[in-house]
């Protein structure tokens, strides 16, 4: 199987040029620089909206490029900030209402999660509680001399956390599979509590929170959220889908605007308003960066403006 041959970052620059992305002499240093410290390959991804297949538009340009680049950077950062408060919400309600339920330790007894489906062992709710217990067992054995938490426990407690502290060690990940194994009750107090309190209430907090962690995990990993198309689709109110983009009569509801919403619906307004601030400073700091690609309607701040759960 053949390779593409290596390019010096010199032969880089000159093929961007040989496909009309305009990069001046006095931009070459700079060129240079933003090319090596961000992997050519990498950074090809970002110029997919500037071209048509190896060919740059008229207003591509380096400036352009490196826009959609640091701003596409700047996000992640913005997702990151405020899926660490919602994954603090969330594993803190997974844990007092089980623990109001079934007790500090109840988490250990498999039989306090929704293993039974009409009277059949889920072998999928099974599987997932042993994934997440021996993770979660295998990270309190690596924090148990870094973390005083973890480590009082295991010389004053017999090593036996209660949930409340067991849930330190969870990740977002592993608080949404949690979710999904909560009986119905549990499932219905903390809908109710992050204000879906209807009967589908559970199932869309399944799904929001699934989301969640599909846009931490592409963040926290350095993915391109710039025009990514996300193959799980929120489940949006009738109401935003109202106030979602419509590119040639069709809304857009598979990019990170809607995921935005899905943030906004788990978190308190004030919280939020960071969000949108941040978001803002970006927009107008990269005006070479065009929003449709986010999946922004041309109303975007109105719409995250206006009053969320």
């Amino acid at each position: 199987m053949s390779t593409k041959p290596f390019l010096s970052i010199d032969g880089q620059i000159e093929l961007l040029k040989t496909r009309e992305l305009k990069i001046t002499s006095e931009e070459y240093d700079q060129a240079s620089e933003f090319f090596l410290d961000n992997n050519y390959y990498r950074i090809s991804g970002y110029s997919l909206t500037l071209r048509n297949n190896d060919v740059f538009s008229e207003k591509a340009s380096l400036d352009a490029l490196m826009q959609i680049y640091n701003a596409d950077r700047r996000m992640r950062h913005v997702m990151l900030s405020i899926i660490e408060v919602i994954e603090i919400r969330i594993k803190s309600m997974l844990a007092y209402f089980h623990c109001e339920k079934y007790g500090p330790i109840g988490y250990l007894d498999i039989n306090n999660f929704s293993c039974l489906n009409g009277g059949k062992i889920n072998l999928k709710i099974v599987n997932n509680y042993l994934h997440i217990t021996r993770k979660g067992d295998n990270q309190k054995k690596a924090m148990s001399e870094s973390e005083l938490f973890i480590k009082h426990h295991k010389e004053n407690k017999n090593n036996i956390l209660p949930f409340w502290v067991y849930i330190e060690v969870l990740t977002i990940s592993d608080a949404s599979k949690l979710y999904t194994m909560l009986d119905k009750e549990l499932q219905k107090k903390i809908a109710s509590q992050l204000g879906f309190n209807y009967s589908k209430g559970p199932d869309i907090v399944e799904n929001l929170l699934h989301c969640v962690t599909i846009l931490r995990n592409i963040s926290a990993h350095a993915g391109r959220l710039y025009n990514r198309l996300f193959i799980t689709k929120p489940k949006l109110s009738t109401s935003e889908k109202k106030q979602l983009r419509i590119d040639n009569e069709t809304v857009v509801n598979n990019k990170l605007f809607s995921y935005i919403l899905v943030l906004k619906s788990l978190t308190h307004i004030n919280d939020f308003k960071l969000v949108i601030d941040h978001i803002s400073e970006i927009y107008k700091q990269n005006p070479l960066v065009d929003f449709k690609y986010y999946g922004f309607p041309d109303n975007w701040r109105n719409v995250l403006e206006q009053t969320s759960n």
